[in-house]
Protein backbone atom coordinates (compact mmCIF):
# COMPACT_ATOMS: atom_id res chain seq x y z
CA UNK A 1 0.00 0.00 0.00
CA UNK A 2 2.80 2.45 0.89
CA UNK A 3 4.64 1.72 -2.35
CA UNK A 4 1.47 2.50 -4.34
CA UNK A 5 0.99 5.72 -2.36
CA UNK A 6 4.54 6.83 -3.21
CA UNK A 7 3.85 6.21 -6.91
CA UNK A 8 0.61 8.20 -6.67
CA UNK A 9 2.37 11.09 -4.93
CA UNK A 10 5.13 10.98 -7.56
CA UNK A 11 2.50 11.68 -10.24
CA UNK A 12 1.29 14.67 -8.21
CA UNK A 13 4.65 16.33 -7.67
CA UNK A 14 6.79 15.46 -10.72
CA UNK A 15 7.11 16.61 -14.30
CA UNK A 16 7.54 13.87 -16.89
CA UNK A 17 11.34 13.61 -16.69
CA UNK A 18 11.50 13.59 -12.89
CA UNK A 19 8.51 11.24 -12.68
CA UNK A 20 10.35 8.50 -14.56
CA UNK A 21 13.43 8.90 -12.34
CA UNK A 22 11.46 8.85 -9.08
CA UNK A 23 9.29 5.91 -10.12
CA UNK A 24 12.41 3.92 -11.00
CA UNK A 25 13.91 4.79 -7.62
CA UNK A 26 10.73 3.67 -5.80
CA UNK A 27 10.72 0.36 -7.68
CA UNK A 28 14.46 -0.21 -7.18
CA UNK A 29 14.20 0.53 -3.46
CA UNK A 30 11.38 -1.94 -3.00
CA UNK A 31 13.27 -4.56 -5.02
CA UNK A 32 16.19 -4.17 -2.59
CA UNK A 33 13.85 -4.37 0.42
CA UNK A 34 12.13 -7.50 -0.94
CA UNK A 35 15.55 -9.06 -1.52
CA UNK A 36 16.72 -8.26 2.03
CA UNK A 37 13.52 -9.57 3.62
CA UNK A 38 12.96 -12.54 1.31
CA UNK A 39 13.89 -15.18 3.91
CA UNK A 40 11.54 -13.82 6.60
CA UNK A 41 7.84 -14.44 7.15
CA UNK A 42 5.38 -12.35 5.14
CA UNK A 43 4.54 -9.95 7.98
CA UNK A 44 8.17 -8.83 8.26
CA UNK A 45 7.75 -6.13 5.61
CA UNK A 46 5.09 -4.54 7.82
CA UNK A 47 7.22 -5.01 10.96
CA UNK A 48 10.23 -3.51 9.18
CA UNK A 49 8.22 -0.46 8.08
CA UNK A 50 6.83 -0.04 11.60
CA UNK A 51 10.29 0.05 13.21
CA UNK A 52 11.65 2.21 10.39
CA UNK A 53 8.89 4.80 10.88
CA UNK A 54 9.52 4.73 14.64
CA UNK A 55 13.13 5.81 14.27
CA UNK A 56 12.74 7.95 11.14
CA UNK A 57 9.80 10.03 12.39
CA UNK A 58 9.77 9.24 16.13
CA UNK A 59 6.28 7.75 15.64
CA UNK A 60 5.04 5.93 18.75
CA UNK A 61 1.50 5.05 17.68
CA UNK A 62 0.14 4.09 14.26
CA UNK A 63 2.89 3.91 11.63
CA UNK A 64 0.41 3.41 8.77
CA UNK A 65 -1.55 6.49 9.75
CA UNK A 66 1.70 8.45 9.99
CA UNK A 67 2.72 7.47 6.47
CA UNK A 68 -0.62 7.48 4.65
CA UNK A 69 -2.57 10.22 6.44
CA UNK A 70 0.14 12.61 7.58
CA UNK A 71 3.38 12.39 5.59
CA UNK A 72 1.99 11.26 2.23
CA UNK A 73 -1.69 12.17 2.17
CA UNK A 74 -2.07 12.70 -1.55
CA UNK A 75 -5.39 14.59 -1.27
CA UNK A 76 -4.75 16.95 1.64
CA UNK A 77 -1.02 17.57 1.58
CA UNK A 78 -0.35 18.57 -2.03
CA UNK A 79 -1.85 21.76 -3.48
CA UNK A 80 -0.73 24.28 -6.10
CA UNK A 81 1.19 26.10 -3.32
CA UNK A 82 3.23 23.01 -2.35
CA UNK A 83 6.98 23.37 -3.08
CA UNK A 84 7.22 20.20 -5.15
CA UNK A 85 11.03 20.18 -5.32
CA UNK A 86 11.12 19.90 -1.51
CA UNK A 87 8.63 17.02 -1.63
CA UNK A 88 10.75 15.27 -4.26
CA UNK A 89 13.84 15.58 -2.05
CA UNK A 90 11.86 14.32 0.92
CA UNK A 91 10.83 11.12 -0.90
CA UNK A 92 14.32 10.71 -2.33
CA UNK A 93 15.86 10.85 1.17
CA UNK A 94 13.23 8.49 2.59
CA UNK A 95 14.02 5.90 -0.11
CA UNK A 96 17.73 6.28 0.58
CA UNK A 97 17.32 5.45 4.28
CA UNK A 98 14.81 2.67 3.56
CA UNK A 99 17.41 0.95 1.36
CA UNK A 100 20.09 1.07 4.03
CA UNK A 101 17.72 0.15 6.85
CA UNK A 102 16.48 -3.03 5.17
CA UNK A 103 20.08 -4.27 5.05
CA UNK A 104 20.55 -3.44 8.72
CA UNK A 105 17.22 -5.13 9.55
CA UNK A 106 18.46 -8.32 7.90
CA UNK A 107 21.78 -8.07 9.73
CA UNK A 108 20.21 -7.52 13.16
CA UNK A 109 18.07 -10.65 12.71
CA UNK A 110 20.78 -12.91 11.24
CA UNK A 111 24.11 -11.25 12.18
CA UNK A 112 25.25 -12.03 8.64
CA UNK A 113 27.88 -9.34 8.05
CA UNK A 114 27.60 -9.70 4.27
CA UNK A 115 24.25 -7.89 4.58
CA UNK A 116 25.98 -4.69 5.69
CA UNK A 117 28.97 -4.95 3.35
CA UNK A 118 28.52 -2.50 0.48
CA UNK A 119 30.37 -3.00 -2.80
CA UNK A 120 30.25 -0.14 -5.32
CA UNK A 121 30.78 -0.10 -9.10
CA UNK A 122 34.50 0.65 -8.70
CA UNK A 123 34.76 -2.44 -6.43
CA UNK A 124 35.17 -0.19 -3.42
CA UNK A 125 34.10 -2.15 -0.35
CA UNK A 126 32.58 -0.54 2.73
CA UNK A 127 31.68 -2.38 5.92
CA UNK A 128 30.93 -1.51 9.54
CA UNK A 129 33.48 -2.86 12.00
CA UNK A 130 31.80 -5.68 13.92
CA UNK A 131 34.25 -6.84 16.59
CA UNK A 132 33.82 -10.20 18.36
CA UNK A 133 32.59 -8.27 21.41
CA UNK A 134 30.04 -6.31 19.32
CA UNK A 135 28.83 -9.56 17.81
CA UNK A 136 28.39 -11.22 21.23
CA UNK A 137 26.44 -8.19 22.47
CA UNK A 138 24.23 -8.18 19.36
CA UNK A 139 23.51 -11.89 19.91
CA UNK A 140 22.32 -10.98 23.41
CA UNK A 141 20.21 -8.11 22.05
CA UNK A 142 18.63 -10.48 19.53
CA UNK A 143 17.58 -12.77 22.38
CA UNK A 144 16.42 -9.79 24.45
CA UNK A 145 14.21 -8.57 21.61
CA UNK A 146 12.38 -11.91 21.88
CA UNK A 147 12.02 -11.30 25.61
CA UNK A 148 10.94 -7.65 25.41
CA UNK A 149 8.64 -7.68 22.34
CA UNK A 150 11.30 -5.94 20.22
CA UNK A 151 11.58 -2.94 22.55
CA UNK A 152 15.16 -2.20 21.43
CA UNK A 153 14.75 -2.83 17.70
CA UNK A 154 13.97 0.79 16.66
CA UNK A 155 17.09 2.06 18.48
CA UNK A 156 19.33 -0.69 17.08
CA UNK A 157 17.93 -0.09 13.58
CA UNK A 158 18.63 3.63 13.94
CA UNK A 159 22.17 3.25 15.32
CA UNK A 160 23.37 0.70 12.78
CA UNK A 161 21.70 2.45 9.83
CA UNK A 162 23.55 5.61 10.89
CA UNK A 163 26.81 3.63 11.03
CA UNK A 164 26.25 2.15 7.58
CA UNK A 165 25.21 5.44 5.95
CA UNK A 166 28.09 7.20 7.70
CA UNK A 167 30.55 4.63 6.38
CA UNK A 168 29.31 5.37 2.87
CA UNK A 169 30.14 9.05 3.49
CA UNK A 170 33.57 8.18 4.97
CA UNK A 171 32.43 8.91 8.52
CA UNK A 172 32.00 6.78 11.61
CA UNK A 173 29.29 8.47 13.70
CA UNK A 174 29.87 6.17 16.71
CA UNK A 175 33.19 4.59 17.66
CA UNK A 176 33.16 0.85 18.25
CA UNK A 177 33.78 1.51 21.95
CA UNK A 178 30.77 3.88 22.14
CA UNK A 179 28.49 1.36 20.43
CA UNK A 180 29.65 -1.48 22.67
CA UNK A 181 29.07 0.67 25.76
CA UNK A 182 25.50 1.39 24.65
CA UNK A 183 24.84 -2.29 23.87
CA UNK A 184 26.18 -3.41 27.27
CA UNK A 185 23.89 -0.96 29.03
CA UNK A 186 20.87 -2.03 26.95
CA UNK A 187 21.50 -5.72 27.64
CA UNK A 188 21.69 -5.21 31.40
CA UNK A 189 18.65 -2.93 31.40
CA UNK A 190 16.70 -5.31 29.18
CA UNK A 191 17.15 -8.43 31.26
CA UNK A 192 16.68 -6.74 34.64
CA UNK A 193 13.62 -4.71 33.66
CA UNK A 194 11.83 -6.87 31.07
CA UNK A 195 13.01 -10.20 32.51
CA UNK A 196 13.54 -9.95 36.27
CA UNK A 197 11.02 -7.19 37.02
CA UNK A 198 8.62 -8.34 34.29
CA UNK A 199 7.81 -4.71 33.51
CA UNK A 200 6.60 -3.36 30.19
CA UNK A 201 8.17 0.05 30.45
CA UNK A 202 10.30 2.65 28.64
CA UNK A 203 9.30 1.44 25.14
CA UNK A 204 8.33 4.93 23.99
CA UNK A 205 11.60 6.22 25.38
CA UNK A 206 13.56 3.80 23.18
CA UNK A 207 11.63 5.06 20.14
CA UNK A 208 12.35 8.66 21.14
CA UNK A 209 16.05 7.83 21.52
CA UNK A 210 16.08 6.09 18.14
CA UNK A 211 14.62 9.25 16.59
CA UNK A 212 17.01 11.46 18.57
CA UNK A 213 20.04 9.45 17.39
CA UNK A 214 18.88 9.61 13.77
CA UNK A 215 18.09 13.33 13.95
CA UNK A 216 21.48 14.03 15.55
CA UNK A 217 23.27 12.32 12.67
CA UNK A 218 21.11 14.02 10.07
CA UNK A 219 21.67 17.53 11.43
CA UNK A 220 25.21 17.17 12.78
CA UNK A 221 24.23 17.25 16.45
CA UNK A 222 25.84 15.34 19.32
CA UNK A 223 25.57 11.55 19.52
CA UNK A 224 23.37 9.98 22.16
CA UNK A 225 25.28 8.57 25.14
CA UNK A 226 24.49 6.26 28.06
CA UNK A 227 23.50 9.38 30.02
CA UNK A 228 20.60 9.88 27.57
CA UNK A 229 19.17 6.39 28.17
CA UNK A 230 16.44 5.57 30.72
CA UNK A 231 18.15 5.14 34.09
CA UNK A 232 18.37 1.60 35.37
CA UNK A 233 18.37 2.78 38.99
CA UNK A 234 14.96 4.41 38.50
CA UNK A 235 13.40 1.64 36.38
CA UNK A 236 14.59 -1.09 38.79
CA UNK A 237 12.00 0.11 41.34
CA UNK A 238 8.25 0.58 40.96
CA UNK A 239 6.24 3.51 42.32
CA UNK A 240 5.84 1.74 45.66
CA UNK A 241 9.66 1.44 45.80
CA UNK A 242 9.61 -2.34 45.36
CA UNK A 243 12.75 -3.55 43.60
CA UNK A 244 12.84 -5.86 40.58
CA UNK A 245 13.99 -8.63 42.94
CA UNK A 246 10.86 -8.20 45.06
CA UNK A 247 8.67 -8.20 41.95
CA UNK A 248 10.27 -11.45 40.76
CA UNK A 249 9.86 -13.03 44.19
CA UNK A 250 6.19 -11.97 44.24
CA UNK A 251 5.69 -13.47 40.78
CA UNK A 252 7.27 -16.82 41.75
CA UNK A 253 5.35 -17.03 45.05
CA UNK A 254 2.00 -15.95 43.62
CA UNK A 255 -0.75 -18.49 44.36
CA UNK A 256 -1.95 -18.02 40.79
CA UNK A 257 1.46 -19.16 39.56
CA UNK A 258 1.36 -22.92 40.06
CA UNK A 259 4.41 -23.48 37.82
CA UNK A 260 6.76 -21.17 39.76
CA UNK A 261 10.11 -20.67 37.93
CA UNK A 262 8.96 -22.77 34.97
CA UNK A 263 6.35 -20.07 34.27
CA UNK A 264 9.11 -17.45 33.91
CA UNK A 265 9.20 -18.36 30.20
CA UNK A 266 11.70 -16.63 27.92
CA UNK A 267 13.41 -14.92 30.85
CA UNK A 268 14.18 -18.38 32.28
CA UNK A 269 15.63 -19.50 28.93
CA UNK A 270 17.67 -16.30 28.83
CA UNK A 271 19.17 -16.78 32.32
CA UNK A 272 19.97 -20.47 31.81
CA UNK A 273 21.51 -19.72 28.41
CA UNK A 274 23.61 -16.88 29.88
CA UNK A 275 24.79 -19.26 32.63
CA UNK A 276 25.83 -21.78 30.00
CA UNK A 277 27.58 -19.13 27.86
CA UNK A 278 29.43 -17.72 30.87
CA UNK A 279 30.95 -21.12 31.63
CA UNK A 280 31.31 -22.30 28.03
CA UNK A 281 31.45 -19.54 25.37
CA UNK A 282 31.75 -22.24 22.68
CA UNK A 283 28.49 -23.96 23.67
CA UNK A 284 26.42 -25.56 20.94
CA UNK A 285 23.22 -24.86 22.87
CA UNK A 286 20.84 -22.37 21.29
CA UNK A 287 18.45 -19.88 22.89
CA UNK A 288 15.82 -20.44 20.17
CA UNK A 289 12.68 -21.92 21.76
CA UNK A 290 11.98 -23.93 18.60
CA UNK A 291 15.28 -25.81 19.13
CA UNK A 292 15.80 -25.82 22.91
CA UNK A 293 13.39 -26.47 25.75
CA UNK A 294 13.33 -26.59 29.54
CA UNK A 295 13.83 -30.02 31.08
CA UNK A 296 12.55 -30.87 34.57
CA UNK A 297 15.41 -32.91 36.04
CA UNK A 298 13.00 -34.47 38.54
CA UNK A 299 10.06 -35.07 36.15
CA UNK A 300 6.69 -33.44 36.72
CA UNK A 301 5.13 -36.92 36.68
CA UNK A 302 7.82 -39.39 37.77
CA UNK A 303 7.06 -42.98 36.87
CA UNK A 304 9.09 -46.19 37.09
CA UNK A 305 12.51 -45.88 38.69
CA UNK A 306 11.46 -43.13 41.11
CA UNK A 307 10.90 -43.68 44.83
CA UNK A 308 7.72 -42.78 46.72
CA UNK A 309 9.63 -39.90 48.32
CA UNK A 310 10.65 -38.50 44.90
CA UNK A 311 7.08 -38.82 43.67
CA UNK A 312 5.97 -36.76 46.69
CA UNK A 313 8.56 -34.09 45.89
CA UNK A 314 7.17 -33.87 42.36
CA UNK A 315 3.77 -32.92 43.82
CA UNK A 316 5.33 -29.84 45.45
CA UNK A 317 5.54 -27.02 42.85
CA UNK A 318 8.29 -25.31 44.89
CA UNK A 319 10.46 -28.39 44.31
CA UNK A 320 9.55 -29.67 40.85
CA UNK A 321 9.44 -26.12 39.39
CA UNK A 322 12.42 -24.88 41.43
CA UNK A 323 15.07 -22.98 39.49
CA UNK A 324 17.58 -25.71 40.39
CA UNK A 325 15.38 -28.43 38.89
CA UNK A 326 15.20 -26.76 35.47
CA UNK A 327 17.73 -27.33 32.71
CA UNK A 328 18.01 -25.87 29.19
CA UNK A 329 18.60 -28.75 26.75
CA UNK A 330 17.91 -29.55 23.08
CA UNK A 331 14.24 -30.37 22.44
CA UNK A 332 14.98 -33.77 20.96
CA UNK A 333 16.98 -34.72 24.09
CA UNK A 334 14.16 -33.48 26.33
CA UNK A 335 11.54 -35.60 24.59
CA UNK A 336 13.75 -38.71 24.71
CA UNK A 337 14.68 -38.30 28.41
CA UNK A 338 11.34 -37.06 29.74
CA UNK A 339 10.33 -39.34 32.67
CA UNK A 340 13.41 -41.56 32.68
CA UNK A 341 15.14 -42.25 36.03
CA UNK A 342 17.94 -39.87 37.05
CA UNK A 343 20.63 -42.54 36.43
CA UNK A 344 19.64 -42.71 32.75
CA UNK A 345 19.35 -38.93 32.45
CA UNK A 346 22.76 -38.58 34.07
CA UNK A 347 24.42 -40.71 31.37
CA UNK A 348 22.91 -38.47 28.68
CA UNK A 349 23.84 -35.27 30.56
CA UNK A 350 27.50 -36.39 30.67
CA UNK A 351 27.58 -36.04 26.85
CA UNK A 352 25.82 -32.66 26.82
CA UNK A 353 26.45 -29.00 27.62
CA UNK A 354 28.42 -27.55 30.54
CA UNK A 355 25.17 -27.18 32.51
CA UNK A 356 24.18 -30.80 31.85
CA UNK A 357 27.62 -32.09 32.87
CA UNK A 358 27.45 -30.00 36.03
CA UNK A 359 24.14 -31.64 36.99
CA UNK A 360 25.60 -35.06 36.13
CA UNK A 361 28.30 -34.62 38.80
CA UNK A 362 25.59 -35.45 41.34
CA UNK A 363 25.03 -39.13 42.07
CA UNK A 364 21.39 -38.23 42.66
CA UNK A 365 19.29 -35.07 42.64
CA UNK A 366 17.33 -34.62 45.84
CA UNK A 367 16.13 -31.62 47.85
CA UNK A 368 19.63 -30.55 48.96
CA UNK A 369 21.07 -30.70 45.43
CA UNK A 370 18.06 -28.79 44.05
CA UNK A 371 18.51 -26.11 46.72
CA UNK A 372 22.24 -25.85 46.01
CA UNK A 373 21.76 -25.54 42.25
CA UNK A 374 18.97 -22.98 42.77
CA UNK A 375 21.29 -20.91 44.95
CA UNK A 376 24.12 -21.19 42.42
CA UNK A 377 21.87 -19.86 39.65
CA UNK A 378 20.57 -17.02 41.85
CA UNK A 379 24.17 -16.12 42.75
CA UNK A 380 24.99 -16.06 39.04
CA UNK A 381 22.07 -13.70 38.33
CA UNK A 382 23.20 -11.40 41.16
CA UNK A 383 26.83 -11.41 40.02
CA UNK A 384 26.28 -11.28 36.25
CA UNK A 385 23.94 -8.27 36.43
CA UNK A 386 25.75 -6.50 39.28
CA UNK A 387 22.65 -6.39 41.48
CA UNK A 388 24.75 -5.16 44.44
CA UNK A 389 25.05 -1.82 42.63
CA UNK A 390 21.26 -1.40 42.78
CA UNK A 391 20.19 -2.83 46.17
CA UNK A 392 21.89 -3.52 49.50
CA UNK A 393 23.27 -6.80 50.81
CA UNK A 394 20.29 -7.33 53.12
CA UNK A 395 17.84 -7.07 50.20
CA UNK A 396 19.85 -9.65 48.25
CA UNK A 397 19.91 -12.03 51.23
CA UNK A 398 16.15 -11.62 51.76
CA UNK A 399 15.55 -12.32 48.05
CA UNK A 400 17.60 -15.52 48.12
CA UNK A 401 16.14 -16.77 51.39
CA UNK A 402 12.57 -16.18 50.22
CA UNK A 403 13.16 -18.21 47.05
CA UNK A 404 15.10 -21.06 48.66
CA UNK A 405 13.16 -21.70 51.87
CA UNK A 406 10.23 -23.48 50.18
CA UNK A 407 12.42 -26.08 48.47
CA UNK A 408 11.81 -28.79 51.06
Amino acid sequence: MFKNRLHFVAHKICNEQKLETLQKEINDTYTRIYHDLRSFEDDNLERFLKHFVEYYYGEKRDFKKRLLEMEFNAHKRYTHNTPFSDEYDKIDELLFYLSYSSKVWYFLHTLDEKAITLIFNDNKKLEIEITPKTRILLEKMRRLNALSDNAFLPLLLSLFTIQLVGKGANKQPYTTKELEGLLEYLERFGFLIYGVAGKNTAKNEWIELAFQAFRAYRYGEENITIENLPTLEKSFFNRQNNSALELLEENIHSKKNTEKWYKWGKALNYLLYEYELYHNPETTLNFDGSIESIEHILPQKPDQGYSAKEKDWAKNPHVVHALGNLLLIPKNANSSLSNKPFDEKRKAYLKGSYSEKEVAKNASLGIIETQERSEKLLDFLIMRYNIAELVGENAIKAFKNALLKDIK
